[in-house]
């Protein structure tokens, strides 16, 4: 995916998204939803103000998923809080967590 653009990867993200709901396909579709947005993570300061806006949209839908995302995270985290979608398993409230504690420590949260 390194090679997407931003708008490419933030409709990959998206498109994938919509596939979490998808009985057959939710545990695949949720890992690439999952890696996309470690990517999009990883470019945050190279998005336009409007990517941004997409993203944090783009999230809240991810954190109301998170039962269908909770039997396909790993159960042993290697990941940062801030990136709370590998954390989704405990609940959504773990987005707002990672944003007020990046708050806290003074860091722009990126979504």
């Amino acid at each position: 995916m390194a090679t997407m653009t931003s708008p490419n990867l933030i409709e990959y993200y998206a498109r994938h998204l919509d596939g979490v709901t998808d009985e057959k396909l939710y545990d695949t579709e949720a890992l690439l939803v999952l890696v996309a947005r470690d990517d999009l993570e990883d470019r945050w300061d190279e998005l336009t103000p409007e990517e941004r806006r997409r993203v944090v949209e783009l999230d809240k839908r991810l954190a109301h998923l998170h039962q269908q995302l909770a039997s396909v995270l790993p159960s042993r985290q290697t990941h940062r809080r801030s990136r709370w979608w590998w954390f989704l398993h405990e609940g959504p409230q773990v987005r707002e967590q990672a944003l007020a504690a990046a708050s806290t420590a003074g860091d722009v949260p990126s979504s």
